[in-house]
């Protein structure tokens, strides 16, 4: 090989970064991190309202048939301030659920709790709702006093 070929590399330490290029790429990291991430924040509030509804309507479906299985009274209870469930007959906790901790969801009830009798009718004359929410998100829980529960419409 001859000298000439040597010639065109340079001698030194390779062309860095520079802090204008550094700023230049965080600030575009940024911003599409910017446009990505709400759209996942209102996926994952939306999956965590409709696991807790479900939570809830199982509540429903448990103190139903533990009040026919029983033939005793059994009541679904609600803390709406820490967005908590139990299921509860003859002073017995047969299921407990903090919705609040565990799905980071608010829960608003027409009533405190709903009874049923040992036939699985509800107590009361009128429909219970459940609206469980996060974020922009909600999701409603019907429980008609014949006892049946069912995933409402979302509400508003």
């Amino acid at each position: 090989m001859d000298a000439s070929h040597f010639s065109h590399h340079r001698a030194g330490p390779p062309p860095a970064t520079t802090l204008a290029e550094l700023v230049v790429i965080v600030a575009l990291i940024a911003l599409v991190t910017g446009f990505v991430l709400p759209p996942f924040k209102r996926g994952y509030d939306r999956l965590q309202t409709r696991a807790a509804a479900q939570e809830t309507m199982a509540a429903f479906f448990t103190a139903r048939a533990a009040a026919i299985a029983g033939g005793r009274r059994t009541a679904v209870v609600f803390d709406q301030g820490r967005a908590r469930v139990w299921v509860v007959a003859s002073g017995d906790t047969l299921m407990a659920r903090d919705l609040g901790a565990s799905r980071g969801v608010t829960l608003v009830t027409n009533r405190d709790s709903m009874t049923f009798f040992a036939d699985g009718l509800g107590l009361g004359g009128a429909n219970l709702s459940v609206i469980i929410r996060r974020g922009g998100a909600a999701d409603t829980v019907i429980v008609s006093r014949e006892g049946r529960a069912k995933l409402g419409t979302k509400a508003r």
